[in-house]
């Protein structure tokens, strides 16, 4: 027969407590359990726990993606009770031996830098940083940014701005991008090389916009719809025009053109060591996110 009695909350109880307050209280708690009781239903195989005394311990997902054979992902999420016990390299090797046994050479991790405190020491398990990213974007509901002094300047130096839905089409776009195709991100697993070719169905060239510089072609910014409303897919910049505010002009024509089709939001990524991107999105009001940071670990 089980027993209940009440008693008053203890220092220990603290983890249970904040569940318990979140998912009375926060909505996305409520709607991310209920998801994930959908997915511990249908595909149980990705998650696995490990447990003490009857009390779940730990938390590990597992994910091996078709589109890097190297790496499979995992997650490790540790009750805070048990960040400095064997529960971590029970989950570790737990997910090592289901990596191997898929043909996997790594295990691959990332999380949000903010986030760390939260996670086990990924290098005194052996893991290695490999890159880091950020994101962020314009809130177009309340961004305003003012590049007429720029954009004049632009114009008096012979460079033109237009909107690039009449040159969708154009040998010159295409010429250009393969020009940089190779300076695009890439990151794998999780970054994958640029796409041959730039130009996908979900690109909203209605809101993008191209620079020329007499005949010639020398900058585009496509953003494409997704998830976050829409994201700057495309800016590219011809190597001997940059450095002149051509990208700061293209994005600002971009988000203005978002907001007047009534977007709320225009997400923005990349890799830290672009300081110059990063820079650029900053002047022009970008909010950016702590840097997301990946590791892997051989096996």
């Amino acid at each position: 027969m089980n027993e209940r009695h009440l008693r008053s909350a203890q220092p220990s109880d603290a983890f249970v407590c904040v569940l318990l307050l979140n998912s009375t209280q926060e909505p996305h708690f409520s709607t991310t359990t209920r998801k994930f009781v959908s997915a511990l239903t249908d595909d149980d195989s990705r998650y696995s726990v490990t447990e003490q005394n009857g009390c779940v311990t730990g938390l590990s997902s597992f994910w091996s993606p078709e589109f890097h054979p190297s790496h499979a992902w995992i997650g490790l999420h540790l009750h805070p009770d048990h960040r400095n016990d064997d529960t971590v390299s029970d989950l570790l090797h737990h997910q090592a031996e289901r990596a191997r046994a898929a043909g996997h050479s790594h295990l691959w991790v990332s999380f949000r830098e903010d986030y760390a405190s939260a996670w086990p020491d990924l290098a005194t398990l052996g893991f290695q940083e490999v890159h880091r990213t950020f994101g962020g974007g314009f809130h177009l509901n309340s961004w305003q940014a003012d590049t007429t002094q720029l954009e004049t300047r632009l114009h008096q130096e012979g460079y033109e701005i237009h909107l690039a839905a009449s040159l969708q089409h154009d040998t010159r776009i295409q010429n250009l991008y393969q020009l940089v195709r190779d300076e695009k991100v890439s990151a794998p697993p999780t970054i994958p090389p640029a796409n041959e070719v730039m130009v996908d169905e979900d690109t909203l060239w209605d809101s993008a916009f191209t620079v020329l510089w007499h005949d010639e072609i020398v900058g585009i910014a496509l953003p494409e719809k997704a998830r976050l409303g829409a994201w700057n897919a495309v800016l590219v910049v011809h190597p001997e025009h940059r450095r002149n505010g051509l990208a700061t002009a293209l994005l600002a024509n971009v988000a203005r053109s978002l907001q007047t089709h009534g977007l709320s939001f225009l997400n923005v990524a990349g890799v830290v060591r672009d300081t110059a991107y990063l820079g650029m999105l900053q002047r022009l009001g970008a909010k950016i996110e702590p840097d997301w940071v990946a590791w892997e670990l051989k096996i």
